[in-house]
């Protein structure tokens, strides 16, 4: 469930005179207040939608609404308000959905690096994640280095998405020994049959 709605808020007070009133029909002063509306999802402010302004007669004490307003109060508090901005953290709920997109998109391309610097420089206890072609993923874990070779242990569990794979990476997975030459191991991340490096 997603809880949203829209909340006004208090912007200014200030006062306008020489105005007929609609109502006592007097030349009097006006003290006016403007509140901007702005939408929320889970009280969370994301963007506004629009200024309401309301008068008070200060012989009468009637208060209009800004569709009541005659011209010329509607022309004297448009030219005391001036060009008003809405306050920036009403867009708090966009900078954090931006700040979380651009948070992933970094995230995204360091991992990105990390697995180009790992598979270029294995280290022992480096777990790849790799795609087995039909639809299953596994993993397998690098046991010892040498000159031109790498041990691995390969895990005997598969999952059918990614996300799940760290629900296998368990040692008592790791049973059968491979050996390939590192060659080979870069060759199997640039064809993608090694998507992640996780190196703890």
């Amino acid at each position: 469930m997603i809880f949203y709605g829209t909340k006004s808020k208090h912007i200014k007070n200030d006062r306008i005179n020489n105005v007929d009133c609609p109502d006592c029909n007097a030349t009097v002063s006006m003290n006016y207040s403007l509140y901007e509306k702005y939408a929320h999802i889970y009280w969370i402010p994301f963007f506004p939608i629009k200024k309401l302004t309301f008068a008070e007669c200060n012989s009468c004490k009637k208060t209009f609404e800004q569709k009541e307003f005659s011209p010329t109060i509607k022309q004297k508090i448009q030219h005391s308000i001036g060009r008003i901005s809405s306050p920036l953290w009403m867009y708090s709920g966009i900078f954090i959905i931006a700040g979380l997109f651009l948070f992933g998109m970094y995230s995204t391309v360091q991992k990105g690096k990390d697995n180009i610097s790992y598979i270029e420089s294995p280290k022992i206890g480096d777990v790849y994640s790799i795609d087995n072609a039909n639809g299953f993923y596994s993993t397998m874990k690098l046991t010892e280095i040498s000159k031109d070779s790498l041990t691995l242990l390969l895990n005997d569990m598969e999952v059918d998405k990614k996300t799940g794979i760290d629900k296998i990476d368990l040692e008592k997975n790791y049973r059968d020994k491979k050996i390939i030459a590192k060659k080979d191991l870069q060759k199997l991340f640039k064809e993608n049959k090694i998507y992640e490096v996780v190196r703890h």
